[in-house]
């Protein structure tokens, strides 16, 4: 599969560029250590610094690949308010799959289906990949409504699909084939 790492990507509002080391306090405050905006994911709230401070600088560490996509989504300027990625677990099918997470008092105001837009665009345009699925918590629809607003469309269910820290999460599957994003264009 052909790969073209992290690259900065511009919106009509939004930054999404690589993390730097420096950012793991942004992450903590913003997003990591909020309950609300982790209870669907898995992983538990960070509860003290060095807990973001890992993840970024193994983030970080990771840019070196350019199988690697990890953006801090930052509001122009600004430092960060969340992060999104894409996963390529599936080199020889030439899939992926994308997830996000955002600061609850960024929440309501498009910004997560702007950036899943942008990386959606980026992985079509810049790679070979055929295809980029999400999941998501039936019982967080919302959720559901980026990945809507991403171009991606629901496709089915799967139940128990993942343990998030309040249990097991019964979830909707979206996705998105190149054919599909290239009708849009």
């Amino acid at each position: 599969m052909k790969h073209i790492g992290t690259q900065a990507i511009e919106t009509e509002r939004l930054t999404l560029r690589r993390f730097q080391p420096s950012d793991a306090q942004a992450m903590f405050d913003n997003w990591a250590a909020q309950n609300e905006v982790t209870k669907f994911l898995m992983f538990d709230a960070h509860t003290d610094i060095g807990d973001s401070r890992y993840v970024v600088n193994m983030w970080v560490g990771n840019y070196e690949s350019e199988d690697t996509y990890r953006w801090a989504i930052c509001l122009k300027g600004g430092d960060p308010i969340g992060a999104i990625l894409v996963n390529v677990e599936w080199e020889d099918d030439f899939k992926a799959e994308l997830s996000y997470a955002i600061g609850s008092s960024y929440w309501g105001n498009g910004y997560t289906s702007e950036a899943a837009r942008a990386v959606v665009d980026y992985m079509f345009k810049g790679t070979d990949i055929e295809r980029i699925e999400s999941y998501c918590a039936t019982a967080n629809p919302a959720s559901g409504g980026v990945l809507r607003k991403a171009g991606l469309r629901h496709e089915g269910f799967a139940r128990h699909k993942y343990l998030s820290r309040i249990g097991f999460q019964d979830c909707d599957l979206y996705g998105i084939v190149r054919d599909e994003w290239e009708e849009r264009q």
